[in-house]
């Protein structure tokens, strides 16, 4: 038999098959196809090939850039998040769901984003102290389809971006702000224009009892707060595990400083916490 007559130009294929194919491959398999020829680079670009990897990349984003969990601190796991965000920034363009932007970022990268990926709906800029607040402002402004936000250790992160991410984001349901100061203007914004929001992360950030009320108050969908290692500004007292009741998942690190000794706080076991300190833990003498 003469096998000649079975070959196929795979260049040559219906471009709904490619992408029924390249929409099952994983980020280095659509790399590398998209090296084959001219005609497979083309597809390999569509939108509709990167479904399944950004469908894995809004849940994995949750979990790493809102709730921070301990795959976040690997630098093998940023590393592969800051490659696959850039390559899908400069070649898929307005396919784009998730962002997670490198740490040395500008304005330039900013306006790319803004320019190619309009659509976006989950985005980090956490240690982003390149970027000024006027990128920043004009990317949320252009960004009207976030629902995720991760602007922990963001110098940009003032007062009044935050209002205006409730005000152009309608959609916002997740939001990171650990490390920042969060104060009562950024407070007013949440309350006034997030009224969606779920998710809600100030791990370390610098915040009053009345600024964290107000939010806990106002914010009546909230179904995650973090506010881990926010110590000594808040004490797990009485009156705020019970605004923490209605909330489905409440994080609490209650941190003990070498001269200072805090009472034990019984919390309920509907409050999950990611570190409960042995109360009977004693401080070195000095």
């Amino acid at each position: 038999m003469d096998n000649r007559a079975y070959d196929v130009c795979w260049a040559l294929l219906f471009e709904e098959i490619l992408i029924q194919i390249f929409s099952k491959l994983d980020f280095e398999s659509l790399i590398s196809v998209a090296s084959v020829c001219h005609s497979w680079r083309s597809v390999a670009h569509y939108p509709e090939c990167w479904d399944c990897i950004q469908l894995y990349h809004q849940e994995r984003f949750v979990d790493n850039c809102i709730k921070e969990t301990e795959e976040t601190e690997k630098p093998e796991y940023q590393d592969r998040l800051f490659k696959e965000s850039e390559y899908m920034i400069r070649h898929v363009g307005g396919g784009v769901k998730s962002i997670c932007v490198h740490p040395i970022a500008d304005d330039t990268m900013v306006q790319m984003i803004a320019d190619r990926c309009p659509s976006i709906e989950s985005i980090s800029l956490r240690d982003c102290g390149r970027i000024s607040p006027a990128a920043l402002l004009n990317l949320i402004r252009t960004c009207k389809h976030l629902k995720f936000i991760d602007v922990k250790f963001c110098s940009a992160a003032s007062a009044s971006v935050i209002q205006e991410m409730g005000q152009s984001c309608p959609s916002l349901v997740g939001l990171n702000l650990g490390h920042l100061r969060v104060t009562e203007e950024m407070s007013t914004g949440i309350r006034k224009f997030m009224p969606k929001l779920k998710w809600l992360n100030l791990n370390s950030a610098t915040i009053y009892r009345d600024v964290l009320f107000s939010i806990l108050d106002s914010s009546t969908e909230l179904e995650y707060v973090s506010i881990r290692c926010c110590h000594p500004r808040l004490i797990m007292d009485d009156e705020l595990i019970n605004k923490a009741r209605r909330i489905e998942e409440f994080k609490y690190t209650r941190e003990i400083y070498v001269g200072l000794r805090f009472p034990s706080i019984r919390i309920p076991a509907c409050i999950r916490r990611s570190h409960q300190p042995d109360p009977r833990r004693r401080l070195p003498q000095s």
